[in-house]
């Protein structure tokens, strides 16, 4: 089964750079092995990036309340679960226990390329993955734009699974924790997500495009007196090396669309050594992390001068959670060089009328985790949700506050939502201000409507308008579409077609549309033009998906075609 997401999903619809891939495997992963949420825990519940903390909380009141669930239509009889929430997970919860199934043989070829073809333009990914008995073996390569061979990147390694001990070897990844010390999206990406990061993995196969994430070498995981990891990493990443032969940056990405990009590959080795323990006593977990690092050559901040970090690095950190029958708490705080101390925490849960969310952070400037998050500047945050459902409408408010203390700035967001849905329409209001200190520098809204006549048909409306003030002036983007969606056993087809119109950069639009499986794409529109895609996936015979996709961008004189296809079949 492949991977599907509804375009229309809020919760992929990001402005930040950010790596899904693990959010995308679990996704796949469930479709084949839904969960039954007559048994299932919050933690289980969790996976499934749907679901809010408070969801899973209140499927658990019900089904303790209650009874078990006779269907899954007995979802519509819990606060807040409307018919398109259920059309969402659907895919992955069931009411009665099902054969736990896993395919032996998976593999996925995807090609993405320019029209007219440019010179190595074509971007190439393959996944191949084996399961035999206790052992699962993985094989990613991948070649981007500009690169000469198709074996540019490649990854394998092998995971055995003995129920409570795992082992890894070769390329494989982590998921402890909240992100703070361990990251699954990579070395030095921004930040933690505190909506994704809440459901912890362990050891999973390294399946990811990029080339700089994940760890190589060996990681077990057992139970003694209190469950542990060990894991072992050395490995060579891409980065910049100074004049002094001092290294002064990692990429991220491992994209070589250039010359200076290859100049930088394979630059910086790392390697590392480290531990996770965690005990759990009755609804209250406890857990502990530390690792090793150690970079040749020696690792220098942007600013050398004051911030000179060397060749090795000490992370520790510690982490809380707790589960309560209406609450969930958690947090992770860490130090790393220098002493610098950062973390974060939230909490989750319900209320008579509203739900309620609330997550906040705080990093001091020079705190780096080389495998979970960067702080450039003294950087305090946090963001407040609410959310309130009634038979007139679902409505909810988000609150974010973003202070750099370096830049002697604060910024306030305020986001609020209305959701409602009459017979075959669904329809979404959002709108939203952004002030920095006391002046407003960003508002706009967006609006979404959904018509489904037929089951297997739909059409999507879309509007969204964008204000980006300055001192003397604001500077306005307006993008809308309209889209065509249609399910009809194994075949899934979208067609949409767009226009916007941005006075600038700065307030440029980002849209969420349907890609390959495995992608996620937030497509970033600016200056004045038009933009459509026409995707289509089916299987032609049976342990077989073909999809394809072909989108155009025309903005101002350029025009850009685009065309991908994919492979997904199974033994």
């Amino acid at each position: 089964m492949c991977l599907v997401l509804l375009n229309e999903d809020p919760f992929f619809e990001t402005e930040e750079e950010r790596d899904f891939e693990v959010i995308l495997r679990d996704i796949e992963d469930l479709r084949n092995n839904p969960i039954d949420i007559n048994v299932a825990d919050i933690v289980a519940l969790s996976r499934i990036p749907y679901l809010s903390l408070t969801d899973c909380l209140r499927i658990i009141n019900h089904r303790e309340e209650y009874g078990p669930f006779r269907s899954l239509d007995d979802v519509l009889n819990i606060q807040g679960f409307d018919p398109p929430l259920l059309s969402i997970i659907r895919p992955f919860i069931i009411v009665a226990a099902k054969p736990f199934t896993v395919e032996k043989v998976t593999t996925r070829i995807r090609l993405n390329t320019e029209i007219p073809p440019q010179k190595n333009s074509l971007k190439y990914y393959t996944r191949t993955q084996c399961v035999v008995g206790q052992y699962t073996l993985s094989l990613v390569t991948e070649k981007d734009p500009y690169e000469s061979s198709f074996f540019d990147y490649y990854g394998a390694g092998m995971v055995i699974d003995e129920g409570k001990r795992k082992i890894a070897l070769g390329k494989y990844n982590l998921d402890l924790g909240s992100g703070v010390v361990l990251s699954t999206v990579g070395s030095f990406f921004r930040s933690a997500d505190f909506h994704v990061m809440t459901h912890e993995r362990g050891i999973v196969p390294y399946t990811s495009s990029l080339e700089n994430g994940g760890f190589f070498g060996a990681a077990i995981s057992d139970s003694l007196f209190f469950d542990y990891t060990l894991f072992y990493s050395n490995q060579k990443l891409d980065g910049r090396v100074d004049s002094l032969g001092f290294a002064s940056s990692f990429d991220e990405s491992g994209k070589h669309a250039d010359s200076a990009s290859l100049s930088r590959k394979d630059r910086i080795g790392e390697e590392l050594f480290g531990y996770d323990i965690r005990y759990r006593f009755s609804n209250l977990l406890i857990s502990q992390r530390s690792y090793w690092c150690t970079y040749d050559p020696a690792f220098v901040a942007r600013d050398s001068l004051t911030q000179f970090y060397g060749k090795h690095f000490l992370i520790s950190g510690i982490g809380i959670t707790y589960f309560g029958d209406q609450l969930v708490v958690f947090s992770e705080w860490a130090r790393t060089h220098r002493n610098r101390i950062g973390g974060l925490f939230g909490f989750s849960g319900f209320f008579p009328y509203f739900d309620f969310n609330c997550a906040g952070r705080y990093f001091p400037a020079g705190f780096y985790s080389p495998k979970g998050v960067e702080s450039d500047d003294d950087y305090v945050g946090g963001t407040v949700d609410l959310r309130h459902h009634s038979p007139i409408a679902d409505i909810g408010a988000t609150v974010t506050i973003d202070n750099k203390t370096e830049e002697d700035s604060v910024k306030y967001g305020l986001r609020l939502n209305a959701e409602k849905k009459i017979g075959i329409v669904s329809a979404r209001v959002q709108v939203r201000w952004r002030y920095r200190e006391e002046v407003k520098d960003l508002s706009g809204s967006r609006v979404f409507v959904r018509v489904t006549p037929l089951r297997m048909l739909f059409f999507d409306f879309r509007f969204e308008e964008k204000y980006v003030y300055g001192e003397t002036a604001f500077e306005k983007g307006i993008f809308g579409a309209v889209e065509l969606g249609v399910e009809y056993k194994g075949l899934r087809l979208r067609v949409r077609y767009g226009l916007f119109d941005t006075d600038s950069y700065a307030s440029r639009i980002f849209a969420y549309e349907t890609d390959l499986p495995g992608i996620l794409n937030n497509r970033m529109l600016y200056y004045e033009g038009s933009y459509g895609f026409v995707y289509c996936s089916f299987a032609p015979v049976k342990k077989l998906r073909l999809s394809l996709k072909y989108s155009i961008v025309k903005r101002d004189a350029l025009t850009s075609k685009q065309f991908g296809c994919q492979v997904d079949g199974r033994l």
